[in-house]
């Protein structure tokens, strides 16, 4: 085998806001492939604050995009800015691992997915908790037989959308709803467990449109406003390995509701944690017995790792391969989503036009073995 580039790539932050903080630990304490070396924000504020906290320099987008050195943007911000920063960085050569849905439009997506082919650039994107230790946990003892095979899923989860959208501007933005702000998370997890799907069908609707700000610290106290995105998704997504898949998302209801994802196999079922959650318990059930089973998890990424889509990005680029979180998967999931609310539209079933490779599971038995040799998953990480 010839020589391998093992060296950390170079990375720059785009976004900091609060969901940016998790990214900014696991990059400069855990994930030893991303070399954070700047961040921006909007504003610039809250970059310098979060560079100072984080021991990294503060930017611009612009002096970012020019810095050659630079191979890899982490986009980190509101999903309505995401097809200006995700092009910008591609025209000028630069790797992308984005946030959530790559855009919310299906097509600017696939032209961002095409631009980075033909510039020989990668494009990622979030989720990347199907990596988590409770998921490939599932996939492990669904590949091996052990529940048998599986013929259906539900997935469920409620969310306070009132409350959200109060507290969290971008919640009444594009994308940000729960069919494509939440629901990415339980459509991601069930194609990296089954693979892609063939059709669906459903609803996407906005069932409360008229609000009133209720946070005492928000100026807009007591003024009426109109809800921009969905409130209620209920869909059927039929796989092309047969598995049939019900996923239901409430923002009507309370936000800490148990959020269930059930997988039902001949010989058994699967009991899973929140898919927005790399980790949690994953219980067994099985007819001959009156309690369910606490599986042990035998990978790693069993805490919040998000990020680890990035740093296992940067591997398999190092290592001239696909990674798993690649803009196919994204693509695939984002079309998921628009063909419950085309479907919606037409009361009939969606027949999907894009498919995408399963992403491969990760190896086992990752403890946080010290680097002296180059196994792929222990290599994502470094001991403090």
């Amino acid at each position: 085998m010839g020589q391998i580039d093992l060296k950390p790539m170079k990375t720059a932050i785009v976004g900091c806001g609060a969901i940016s903080d998790i990214f900014f630990q696991n990059f400069t304490k855990r994930f030893e492939m991303i070399d954070l070396q700047y961040c921006c924000s909007k504003g610039g504020a809250s970059a310098a604050q979060k560079a100072q906290q984080y021991g990294i320099k503060k930017s611009t987008l612009e002096e970012i995009l020019a810095d050659s050195e630079i191979e890899l943007i982490i986009n980190a911000t509101p999903t309505s800015q995401h097809y200006d920063i995700i092009k910008a960085a591609l025209d000028v050569g630069k790797h992308v691992f984005t946030e959530k849905v790559i855009t919310t439009d299906f097509k600017k997506a696939q032209e961002l997915r095409d631009l980075a082919h033909k510039k020989g650039l990668y494009l990622c994107s979030e989720p990347d908790h199907f990596m988590g230790a409770a998921w490939q946990c599932a996939r492990e003892y669904i590949d091996a037989g052990i529940i048998g095979k599986v013929s259906s899923v539900i997935a469920t989860a409620s969310q306070n959308q009132d409350g959200l959208m109060d507290f969290l501007r971008y919640a009444n933005e594009p994308g940000g709803g729960p069919g494509f702000d939440y629901g990415i998370y339980l459509i991601t997890q069930m194609v990296a467990l089954f693979g892609p799907v063939k059709e669906v069908c459903g609803t996407m609707q906005t069932t409360n449109p008229h609000h009133v700000h209720r946070r005492i610290s928000r100026p807009e106290l007591g003024h009426s406003y109109e809800a921009m995105n969905e409130d209620l998704v209920s869909a059927t997504l039929v796989f092309h390995s047969g598995v049939i898949a019900t996923v239901h998302l409430d923002a009507n209801s309370i936000i800490e509701a148990p959020a269930p994802f059930m997988i039902y196999g001949k010989y058994g079922v699967l009991e899973m944690p929140r898919p927005s959650e790399f980790s949690g318990e994953v219980k067994l059930h099985r007819q001959d017995s009156h309690e369910p089973s606490l599986l042990q998890p035998v990978h790693g990424f069993d805490h919040d790792s998000r990020g680890v889509g990035a740093a296992e990005m940067a591997w398999a680029i190092r290592m001239g391969r696909t990674p798993r979180a690649e803009a196919s998967l994204g693509i695939h999931c984002l079309e998921i989503c628009q063909g419950i609310l085309a479907s919606g539209r037409t009361r009939s079933f969606y027949q999907m036009t894009t498919t995408c490779e399963q992403p491969a599971p990760l190896p086992k038995g990752y403890r946080g073995f010290p680097m002296f040799y180059h196994d792929e998953e222990a290599s994502l990480i470094f001991l403090e």
